[in-house]
């Protein structure tokens, strides 16, 4: 099995390309498969045969769906107990989730929605992510996500996130199109957003593509290529924070999987280059 480097290149696991990567030997230009746990929980036959065979040839990371880790509901600890075998039957070394709610009293709200980011919320959710760290005996990874609702009387999300980071040794998935998403809609710069986070907490980044609005507002589809703007970005942090694994996320208008990597390898040359360009919103 290949190690998983800093200048690994990923891609998600979608229904479109399973029989795609199980039946072609493994590509030297897929270093990373992305998975949701949640959707292989609990699942036999074909479809775990299916996933072994990718386990045989591409390490997997995995990305979930449901922690919802900043709501007021109580851990599901069965589920987290679930996670752990699954990441410990497959070698998984990194599980992220997004930090945001995504559940409440009634169930799954099957959306990820902004929290308060607010100074009396840091201790609650902090506790909430060791709690997790213990359960799954891996640092939790928590990505930024797109949003189109702010609370007043907010923290920046940068120095936020830093602080869950100081106060919980959590990890950082640095999605970078959901950065240029908020900065855009919000008119924030996004610039400072990626320079102001700790270096040493980001495990890996995501790029997607986004869709812009007659209105001009952009939303974050994962069904389009990644804008030459967000590429400037990834250049950014790049120069910025340093070389890690990139992945490149499409769950809608999935193309063929040589046209997938392609734009893969495209977006990780552009991060790489040596000059870059401020992109503050």
């Amino acid at each position: 099995m290949r190690p998983l480097t800093s200048l690994a290149r990923g891609i998600g696991l979608r229904p479109e390309l399973v029989a795609q990567l199980c039946d072609q030997p493994r590509r030297d230009d897929i270093d990373f498969v992305e998975i949701a746990p949640e959707n292989w929980l609990g699942i036999g036959g074909r479809k775990r045969g299916q996933l072994d065979r990718i386990a045989d040839l591409y390490p997997l990371v995995a990305h979930g769906l449901s922690l919802s880790i900043a709501d007021p509901v109580r851990l599901d600890l069965d589920f987290l107990r679930n996670v752990r075998c699954f990441l410990d039957d497959y070698y998984i070394e990194i599980y992220s989730d997004h930090l945001s709610m995504s559940r409440d009293e009634t169930g799954q709200l099957y959306d990820l929605l902004p929290i308060p980011r607010r100074p009396g919320n840091l201790d609650y959710i902090a506790g909430r992510i060791s709690r997790v760290q213990d359960v799954t005996n891996r640092r939790l990874v928590l990505e930024n996500i797109s949003y189109y609702h702010r609370f007043a009387d907010q923290m920046p999300e940068a120095e936020f996130l830093a602080a869950l980071v100081d106060r919980s040794g959590c990890g950082i998935l640095l999605d970078i199109n959901n950065v240029y998403v908020n900065a855009r809609n919000h008119r924030e710069n996004a610039t400072a957003f990626v320079t102001s986070l700790p270096s040493d907490a980001i495990a890996y980044y995501h790029v997607a593509g986004h869709l812009e609005l007659e209105d001009g507002t952009l939303l974050d589809t994962h069904g389009t290529p990644v804008a030459d703007a967000v590429r400037a970005l990834g250049q950014m942090a790049w120069q910025v924070h340093g070389p890690r694994p990139l992945l490149l996320e499409r769950d809608n208008f999935v193309p063929s999987l040589d046209e997938l990597v392609a734009e893969l390898a495209s977006v990780q040359r552009d991060m790489t280059g040596e000059a870059w360009r401020d992109v503050a919103a």
